[in-house]
């Protein structure tokens, strides 16, 4: 009796840590879809805007970029949507806004406000 008690002890704490050692796994196989907008200002001819977007357009996990541009105000809005897995440990790595940011101040333009929302999330 007491064998037959220690080798379902054995089976269900081997079961269990196999179980949760999964649980990880599962989660990065998520796809998280965000939309992230970023408000700039600055005098641009097309051909600089041009220039931004393709450089945005290259960043990794982003996927389309629009950009809107008042002249008269000198001021506009990048609209960019981005899919990158969900983090599921340290060394994942995903989109920083800090990109956009640099992208901005790279080519001339000063960034105002930066927000975003999350457009799907299984």
């Amino acid at each position: 009796m007491r064998v037959v008690h220690l080798l379902v002890t054995v089976l269900f704490l081997s079961l269990s840590q196999y179980a949760f050692s999964q649980e990880p796994k599962l989660k990065s196989d998520k796809q998280i879809t965000r939309m992230h907008y970023y408000s700039f200002q600055g005098q641009a001819s097309q051909e600089q805007l041009d220039f931004l977007q393709q450089d945005l357009k290259n960043m990794e996990f982003v996927g389309e970029v629009k950009i809107e541009y008042k002249p008269e105000k000198g001021a506009g809005q990048i609209r960019l949507i981005t899919t990158e897995k969900a983090v599921a440990g340290e060394g994942d790595k995903q989109f920083s806004a800090v990109n956009i940011k640099r992208s901005l101040i790279s080519k001339g333009f000063t960034p105002v406000e930066y927000h975003n929302e999350t457009i799907s999330n299984p």
